[in-house]
């Protein structure tokens, strides 16, 4: 235990693989005692039983003997896991694995007996080493051995059973990584955890909130991910109905579920998600969900309506996490400008004032970015011939400085394109090409 106590104090260490370098060189130490020890013609000589032992006539080989256990190479392959060397790590942590597996075939001291915890920490390392493919496979290949290991072995030990976590980890994995095939590859892990379930009846097999939820995570960017996240979510529903109170969505969940129906064009069905939170637990970051998911769509009328029910909330019913924010007004402005409405470019202008009006009232979280003032701007640039746009949108900038927010490069390319788009008199035009001329130097 004093051997261990050193490896964990060893492991707390910030330094980059130091931690985990001398951690392992403590088991190392502990290995190579032990195994002096099992050679020693002392043991061999003078312990006849451990009933003698415990008596006092001979070598106690409860007491003395040194053994380097499961939880010891736990503790350095979490060191590895955790050094942040990515890949190299993960590495380092596999390898402590096979030695863990070899050491128990040689000696068979059940202390060293490998158990999933030791396979969940090795998953863990490869599914967090980077954002490849080639390391989610791998935390799937450890997935594939360790059920060949432990899938139909029998115990009342719960520490010999499977779980759902290293599950979790590999759907986790396929969630944060790119490509068509994540959500297939996430959703293939589910149906293996659900079958393993009904094949074994182990209680901690059934998935979780945290497995559902891994799951929609890698639906958000699948084109189809809204369709694929509400029939995980009516999964997790009956899931709950029927008894796996772990399942219940949780706020979380929800939120997920909403982010794939709101990037996959389904932003009514997100919508319909919200409505069925209670307030208490909404929030501006659920609302600005929906609007980016309106914006996509165009459809202002439909943004500015959710921008109206945050301001009721934060006003009206106390719900100050529900006050609208610059990001709000921007996604709702910019919804606008996607719209073909012919009212766009004025509910625009409209929604950029009442969230400069808003920070000059004291609310700090509406003072309008150069985002802001660029949507709003190009929504002005790209209107049907509107009389003196060129002007309008030089003194949206002239605004925009005037509450200390400076613009930008996109800014200019904007009043540049406006006044070269430019149409009607002659005088017009040079007006135009005199604003242009003066953004430029």
């Amino acid at each position: 235990w004093k051997a261990n106590k050193i490896a964990m104090n060893i492991y707390d260490k910030t330094n980059v693989g130091w931690g985990a370098t001398n951690a392992e060189r403590v088991l190392d130490w502990m290995i190579g005692l032990s195994e002096r020890e099992r050679r020693s013609k002392k043991i061999n000589s003078n312990v006849k039983d451990e009933g003698d032992a415990r008596r006092g006539g001979g070598f106690n080989h409860d007491n003395q003997l040194i053994r380097p256990s499961t939880y010891n190479f736990v503790t350095v392959m979490d060191a590895w896991a955790k050094a942040g060397m990515g890949v190299v790590g993960a590495q380092h942590c596999e390898r402590l694995l096979d030695r863990l597996v070899s050491l128990y075939d040689k000696v068979g001291y059940v202390e060293l007996r490998p158990n999933p915890m030791c396979f969940g920490t090795v998953i863990n390392a490869w599914a967090k080493a980077d954002e490849e493919h080639a390391t989610a496979e791998h935390a799937e290949s450890l997935l594939d051995r360790m059920e060949e290991l432990f899938l139909k072995r029998r115990s009342s030990n719960p520490k010999e059973m499977l779980r759902n976590v290293p599950y979790n980890l590999v759907i986790d994995a396929w969630s944060r990584r790119s490509g068509n095939d994540t959500a297939e590859r996430a959703e293939n892990i589910l149906r293996r955890l659900v079958s393993n379930y009904e094949l074994t009846n182990n209680r901690f097999l059934l998935p979780d909130v945290i497995t559902y939820t891994a799951v929609m995570k890698a639906c958000v960017k699948h084109p189809a991910g809204g369709e694929k996240a509400l029939k995980i979510l009516k999964e997790m529903n009956n899931q709950y109905r029927d008894g796996n109170v772990k399942a219940r969505p949780d706020i979380q969940a929800l939120a997920v579920a909403m982010d794939a129906c709101a990037k996959s064009g389904l932003t009514a069905e997100a919508e319909q998600i919200l409505n069925d939170v209670d307030d208490s637990q909404k929030s501006r970051v659920l609302f600005n969900t929906i609007m980016s998911g309106y914006k996509s769509e165009g459809r202002g009328n439909k943004a500015e309506a959710v921008l109206r029910r945050m301001t009721h909330l934060s006003e009206n019913s106390g719900r100050g996490r529900c006050s609208p924010d610059m990001i709000s007004y921007a996604l709702c402005v910019e919804a606008w400008g996607n719209s073909n409405s012919e009212d766009r470019v004025s509910r625009a202008m409209a929604l950029l004032d009442e969230s400069i009006q808003r920070y000059q009232k004291g609310d700090n979280n509406c003072k309008p970015s150069n985002v802001t003032f660029n949507v709003t701007a190009d929504t002005i640039a790209n209107s049907d011939d509107r009389e003196g746009k060129e002007a309008t949108v030089l003194a949206l900038f002239e605004k925009m400085e005037g509450i200390g927010c400076e613009p930008n490069l996109i800014s200019f390319n904007i009043l540049i394109k406006t006044c070269a788009i430019a149409t009607g008199s002659e005088e017009r035009k040079r007006n135009a090409l005199r604003i242009a001329a003066s953004a430029y130097n």
